[in-house]
């Protein structure tokens, strides 16, 4: 069992998301939120740095929130970071995979996120990243690049 992401689009509605009473989500990523930030340190799809973290009522794990401006800009470098050679920089299977493997003392600060999504010694990277991973991170591109089209901003919550 481990922590899922899930994402809720700004409208309007942010006093009533922040409050504990949202609609549905706008976006479930499962436990891949842990591998999406340890992917991007540099441009927060997955929001879970202390600048980001608001107040809520709506889970104790913790809700981030970026603006809608904040959003756009994100959006921008989408058409750059999701192409192939892109992303494939960005993947570091055999690290993530070790990381499961070594006690929380012995990895690095950032690479702590990884732990709360464990890859089992037979996990191949067809099954974690083809599989799993890659069809989650298309659907959080669509949502900021949806999401900044329409000038709104976005929630993402550990639950």
């Amino acid at each position: 069992m481990g922590m899922t992401g899930i994402y809720y689009v700004e409208k309007e509605n942010l006093q009533t998301v922040l409050a504990g009473d949202p609609s549905r989500p706008d976006l479930d990523i499962d436990k891949t939120w842990s591998l999406i930030a340890d992917m991007f340190p540099d441009i927060p799809f997955v929001p879970v740095q202390d600048q980001y973290k608001i107040d809520s009522q709506l889970t104790e794990f913790g809700t981030f929130y970026l603006p809608p401006h904040q959003v756009a800009q994100m959006a921008e470098s989408i058409p750059v970071v999701r192409q192939r050679e892109a992303l494939e920089q960005r993947i570091d299977f055999d690290r993530w995979k070790a990381s499961n493997q070594q006690s929380p003392g012995d990895v690095e600060d950032h690479a702590m996120m990884i732990f709360f999504f464990a890859i089992n010694e037979n996990d191949t990277y067809e099954e974690i990243v083809e599989d799993y991973l890659m069809p989650y991170l298309n659907q959080v591109f669509d949502l900021y690049l949806d999401a900044a089209s329409k000038g709104q901003g976005i929630v993402f919550a550990i639950f």
